[in-house]
């Protein structure tokens, strides 16, 4: 247990970053002054099933939402923060500090998404936001669920990764998990996820924040990371560790891939998110964007999706290439 105050460490990424891997590495399990609990990640996957897959509002205005719609999908963001804040609790009880993951996509606020499918001047719904016992303002670029003073309390890490690895592997994952049909009409679930935006803006809310008046307690936040530089050079995940408070030395660059036990566990979601991981025993070499071009890239996601959705994801790369790149100019450095 730390002597100083517990401290909140946001990791926020997008699908497909490896950011499975990064916390692998991190081997969160054995930091002591960790807080494990029972649940330490996406605590806002209930609330993104519910708008993207079962209610299907993605995509859809807000004035064709029916009460009923609305008031499921409220309480599945409710359920998903009153979990988080429960995670929160325990720890600074235990004096412990909290390291937590999520996928920014999946705690977006559903107007703000809203806007960014269909144009800012869509909707003139105000935004939603969460009950808490922090005030419920929602200043502009923070397009989450959550209001601002409960954000201001967090230290994030943004984890990125070249659109041309990070999309297409979320598509093939789609693909697997719920068939190459079902992928194919979710159009809009795939401009919300596959998007640099909502971390571009986010970070730029943090950014101003830390500006204005030195929140989060060290002018070192907000941080980004780039999936590149955590396969490539572990001196650079030595020095994050540091900087959220963890034991370099009980950090994990190998380990023993999951047993047949584990995997029979694991719903078939999870278990496909994490087959590279858990079929391998340390990080594995190629999975960079050293050298990629997308133009060779995009011929064969058209051999391999076909030419529409091979096209439709190589707009979508192309689009999320500029957020990418700024952010990719201000990451940590070794």
């Amino acid at each position: 247990m730390s002597a100083d105050p517990p401290r909140r460490f946001y990791l926020l990424t997008y699908p497909r970053t490896a950011s499975n891997l990064l916390v692998r590495i991190l081997a969160l399990e054995d930091q002591a002054n960790i807080f494990t609990g029972e649940k330490k990640s996406y605590f806002f996957g209930e609330a993104m099933a519910s708008r993207m897959h079962t209610l299907k509002t993605t995509g859809r205005r807000p004035e064709d939402w029916t009460q009923d719609e609305r008031i499921s999908l409220t309480e599945s963001y409710q359920k998903g923060f009153d979990a988080l804040q429960k995670h929160v609790d325990s720890a600074e009880a235990l004096g412990q500090d909290v390291f937590v993951k999520e996928h920014l996509p999946w705690f977006i606020e559903p107007i703000s998404e809203a806007k960014y499918l269909s144009g800012q001047d869509s909707t003139d719904e105000p935004l939603w936001t969460v009950t808490t016992s922090s005030a419920q303002e929602h200043s502009p670029f923070n397009e989450s669920i959550l209001p601002d003073d409960f954000l201001k309390t967090w230290c994030p890490t943004f984890l990125i990764r070249h659109p041309a690895l990070a999309f297409p592997s979320c598509y093939r994952t789609s693909v697997d998990n719920e068939g190459a049909e079902a992928a194919r009409s979710q159009h809009a679930v795939n401009h919300v996820e596959m998007s640099v935006h909502w971390s571009r803006t986010l970070y730029d809310w943090y950014a101003q924040q830390s500006e204005k008046s030195g929140s989060n307690n060290d002018s070192t936040w907000p941080v980004i990371l780039d999936a590149d530089d955590v396969i490539e050079h572990p001196d650079l995940v030595r020095k994050f560790s540091k900087m959220v408070r963890l034991d370099p030395a009980k950090l994990k660059f190998a380990w023993a891939s999951a047993s047949e036990d584990e995997l029979s566990k694991m719903g078939d979601i999870a278990r496909r998110m994490t087959s590279t991981l858990d079929a391998s025993t340390r990080i594995v070499p190629g999975k960079t964007a050293a050298g990629l071009n997308i133009n060779e890239e995009a011929v064969k996601w058209k051999v391999e999706f076909g030419i529409e959705e091979g096209e439709r994801i190589e707009g979508l790369v192309r689009t999320a290439m500029p957020d990418y790149e700024y952010m990719k100019a201000r990451r940590l450095r070794s």
